[in-house]
């Protein structure tokens, strides 16, 4: 029997998105509502600091989204008062899996992220894609929450 995800739709869990006319407006802002999520601000606020802090260009993706989120973390710059902790991209974004009788070390999927991790408020990264998870609950795209074999690149704790 499959699981079934906890999942919100950012453009519900975000405060003031339905409002907004720059969220009506853009495209490839998955940064920014993750950003808003996360960090419990409304949509524009979050289009702002991304756009400031990150170097967003308006109806584009956030390059070097991973680089910037660990220097947020080694500033130790805080957005709404809740800081950026990595989760390193080691053995803490693996897990253990026997196959065959033998174990195998394997990349964290969204599914293992969420049993490993299930408090607490992160953004994580996958290949081209940012979203939320918060005390497990996906908040973001349908996807995010119905393909739970997706690879984590990257995830930092909000807080």
């Amino acid at each position: 029997m499959k699981t079934k995800t906890p999942y919100i739709s950012s453009s519900v869990a975000i405060k003031g998105i339905a409002e907004s006319k720059l969220a009506q407006s853009e495209k490839d802002d998955c940064v920014v509502r993750a950003f808003a999520s996360a960090f419990g601000v409304t949509y524009d606020y979050a289009h702002k600091k991304v756009s400031e802090v990150f170097g967003r260009k308006n109806r584009q993706g956030t390059l070097h989204f991973s680089l910037t989120m660990n220097a947020l973390a080694s500033k130790q710059i805080k957005f709404n008062r809740k800081g950026v902790t990595p989760i390193k991209n080691d053995v803490m974004m693996m897990y253990w899996v026997e196959v065959k009788g033998k174990r195998t070390l394997r990349n964290m999927t969204t599914a293992k992220f969420l049993e490993k991790y299930s408090k607490g408020t992160y953004i994580v990264t996958i290949k081209g894609h940012a979203f939320t998870i918060k005390d497990g609950v996906v908040i973001g795209n349908t996807e995010d929450a119905t393909q739970r074999k997706k690879v984590i690149y990257n995830a930092w704790k909000i807080g």
